[in-house]
């Protein structure tokens, strides 16, 4: 039984031209949402920090609903549980402006990363506040699995890909580009790199071979949020199958398709 954690970041999107609808979310938490479905025999953990207002409350209750291990979960009340506004241009989401709340100068304890380190793989990304410590959770045994989404230029994207095993990134269209960077992050101490293109589909890049996988086609594109993030659980859930790496891609590519045909980044 594999043991997964995501590391860093819960927050909620809400939508105003909807409403105010909104769901629980963050990079790790939709990866982890995702692979739950896919595989219920996995043991979760969620770390991060949430407050006790309204959607502090929604995040703790989402999270025991499918029974994943909320010990290392802080809630810090008084505070703001960190939320950003999202916009729909033609089913495709816009980011507002982001509140960071309790997360905004948040700091894991030595125990918190202690209990981290018991898992077998690790999710987080640069808004989880946990980059500092990705060299130490890796050398003590659990794989690094980490979203740099496209923020190739992000001031801390060298560190990270010193310490990670795995990474996904996403880009425009151009695969040449991409494939240069895999290459890059290999060369910085990456395992397995994998590049996302939209509609032409993904490559991943073990240092000896690239490898393209393509899309599978949505029936009804309803809003892509998520659409990574489902995609590198789908991978995950092949990793962890110990399956071939096409076929890791081929199941990323199956849940994003699944995932953008709903409104939440999850099913």
């Amino acid at each position: 039984m594999a043991k997964f954690a995501a590391a860093g970041y819960v927050c909620i999107d809400y939508y105003p031209d909807f409403n105010g609808r909104w769901y629980v979310t963050g990079n790790g938490v939709d990866v982890l949402f995702n692979l739950l479905d896919m595989d219920s025999t996995i043991e979760s953990s969620v770390i991060s920090a949430v407050s006790d207002d309204l959607y502090g409350r929604k995040a703790v209750e989402a999270f025991r609903k499918r029974k994943i291990d909320c010990s290392h979960l802080e809630i810090i009340p008084g505070g703001i549980t960190p939320n950003v506004p999202l916009y729909l241009e033609n089913n495709d989401r816009k980011h507002g402006e982001p509140v960071r709340g309790v997360m905004k100068d948040y700091e894991f304890s030595e125990e918190t990363i202690d209990f981290i380190c018991r898992h077998d793989i690790v999710h987080s990304d640069f808004t989880g506040r946990l980059i500092s410590r990705l060299g130490d959770i890796r050398k003590r045994g659990p794989k690094v699995f980490f979203d740099l989404s496209n923020q190739l230029n992000h001031p801390d994207a060298k560190t990270v890909l010193e310490n990670i095993d795995c990474g996904l990134v996403s880009f425009e269209d151009d695969m040449e580009k991409g494939k240069e960077f895999l290459k890059y992050a290999h060369s910085l101490g990456v395992k397995l790199m994998v590049a996302t293109f939209g509609q032409n589909g993904s490559i991943a890049y073990d240092g000896s071979s690239f490898y393209k996988g393509d899309i599978v086609a949505a029936d009804n594109v309803v809003n892509t949020v998520g659409a990574g993030d489902s995609y590198f659980a789908g991978f995950i859930s092949g990793f962890i199958d110990g399956k071939p790496i096409p076929e890791c891609m081929q199941r990323g590519a199956e849940r994003a398709a699944k995932v953008i045909s709903v409104f939440e980044p999850y099913l």
